[in-house]
């Protein structure tokens, strides 16, 4: 891990640690309820790590599928 190329933009501090970059992702209250409730419940060590899954199932669905498929698939509407 190396702090040294650490960069702050406002009040958002940025550390390179290697492989992974942080982001800034904004949530309304119901659907964040509904992360925690989710990674407590399946055992996951943090939210990062279920939105990481959660990021890879979905880019690996919608290549596989395409955007409008998948949604359909999501909402029940396939046909």
């Amino acid at each position: 891990m190396s702090l040294k190329s650490g960069t702050q933009r406002g009040n958002v501090i940025e550390i390179n640690i290697g492989y992974t970059k942080v982001i800034s992702v904004k949530l309304d209250l119901s659907l964040l309820k509904e992360l925690d409730d989710t990674y407590r419940r399946y055992n996951f060590q943090s939210r990062s790590e279920l939105i990481r899954e959660a990021l890879r199932l979905y880019l690996t669905l919608l290549q596989k599928y395409g955007r409008e498929k998948l949604l359909q698939m999501l909402n029940g509407t396939e046909g």
